[in-house]
């Protein structure tokens, strides 16, 4: 058993705890929970469109959007929700086909795909997978990089893994390794890697093959670059090594290493085990399954304390401030708005007054890594969160960055 499968038993003792928790996440795809329900997004290329949909909303929120029936390959209808501004999409024959396409492909991975919604349509044309693979590199739009690749002839994808590799962006690095999914190539990389004294890349490569290759293959491989690591004095790899090795391995190196006086590579393995050991023997001693009907009991008090701050919600509908946000994935603290946890660099919320004036609400932080904007129907409630544009940018921050 390796110290990554003993440490996991930690998770599925305490998964009872933590699955009702909000999960987020920031990447090609998002999940979030907000009142009860899973909420996830991704974006998908089925030409002549890349769409951004999302799934699993609720009935209070699919009250806001206009909806549509789209007829599936497998001769079953399912109503799709879409975001305002995309009724004309909506009805051209040529978007709901590829529209139907690109659910079949989300339902065939998600057979429970319920309450679908789209977020928006970007009409590629006639652009082929690989025209747009470079575009979305250069734009660093990692979403729809990851929603086109796939359709980009191999030379495209080995080209876009090295660009990634040697431009040392480890995000696009991973989403081009895991579509190329192939063993000789992250063996290739692996190796590169170790050369480059490049970490990152050596990890993700190393995590790949674990999903591709057999145990006794791939623990040949972590064997082999454990002795490398291991004789070129390199222990930042070798940590890295540790975590894959199995338990009688890992206590062979340790041995080895003890043996050896190589007092740094033998801590690696007597901290971790000392942890290991005090957090399972205290786990082991305060185990009482009295505690989590406890812990049960306490999380249906939750659920009806939120139930109840839900009614007092509704009743304040019309009155405007942060917290009308945070369904939406958007919380203010300390000054500053958050989106999905991550700082927000330009923020905008444009109302309207009943003088028809216009009144925004807007704050910049340097330290920002996303701009987005708060979207509204005609009533003035929010219906959900959209990014900022260049040109939106332009037009309310001017040029807040000089």
């Amino acid at each position: 058993m390796s110290l990554k499968k003993i440490s996991a038993i930690f998770f599925v003792l305490i998964f009872t705890l933590t699955s009702a928790l909000p999960v987020m996440s920031v990447s090609a795809i998002s999940e979030k929970d907000w009142a009860g329900y899973s909420y996830s997004q991704q974006a998908f290329y089925a030409k002549p469109c890349i769409f951004e949909i999302a799934w699993n909303i609720s009935d209070k929120t699919a009250k806001s959007y206009g909806n549509k029936k789209i007829a599936l390959s497998d001769k079953i209808s399912m109503n799709v929700w879409y975001e305002d501004g995309l009724k004309k999409n909506m009805s051209d024959k040529d978007v709901t086909a590829a529209l139907a396409d690109a659910l079949n492909r989300i339902k065939s991975e998600n057979p429970n795909l319920k309450k679908p919604i789209v977020l928006n349509i970007e009409n590629v044309g006639d652009a082929s997978a690989e025209e747009l693979t470079k575009q979305y590199y250069k734009d660093e739009n990692i979403m729809y990089y990851a929603a086109v690749l796939p359709f980009a002839d191999g030379k495209m994808k080995q080209t876009y893994l090295k660009k990634a590799y040697n431009d040392d962006d480890e995000a696009f690095f991973s989403v081009s390794l895991e579509i190329v999914n192939n063993s000789s190539t992250a063996k290739r990389y692996l190796d590169k890697a170790y050369k480059d004294d490049n970490i990152a890349p050596f990890s993700k490569c190393l995590d790949k093959l674990e999903d591709i290759l057999n145990d006794r293959d791939f623990s040949a491989v972590v064997n082999t670059y454990a002795e490398k690591a291991y004789k070129d004095d390199r222990i930042d790899f070798f940590s890295v090594l540790v975590d894959e090795m199995d338990s009688d391995i890992a206590e062979a190196w340790f041995d080895r290493a003890k043996k050896d006086k190589e007092i740094a590579f033998a801590s690696i393995f007597d901290d971790y085990w000392d942890e290991f050991d005090d957090a399972w023997e205290k786990f082991d001693d305060d185990w009482d399954w009295d505690y989590w009907d406890k812990f049960d009991d306490a999380w249906d008090k939750i659920d009806e304390y939120w139930d109840d701050f839900d009614d007092k919600r509704n009743n304040y509908e019309n009155y405007v401030n942060s917290s009308d946000y945070v369904k939406y994935g958007v919380t203010y603290k300390d000054g500053h708005y958050y989106y999905n946890g991550e700082p927000v660099r330009y923020f905008l919320d444009v109302q309207r007054s009943d003088s028809s004036a216009q009144i925004a609400t807007v704050e910049t932080n340097p330290n920002g890594k996303t701009s987005i904007k708060i979207v509204r129907d005609k009533n003035g409630n929010i219906t959900g969160v959209k990014k900022l544009t260049e040109k939106e940018i332009k037009k309310y921050f001017g040029d807040a960055d000089d």
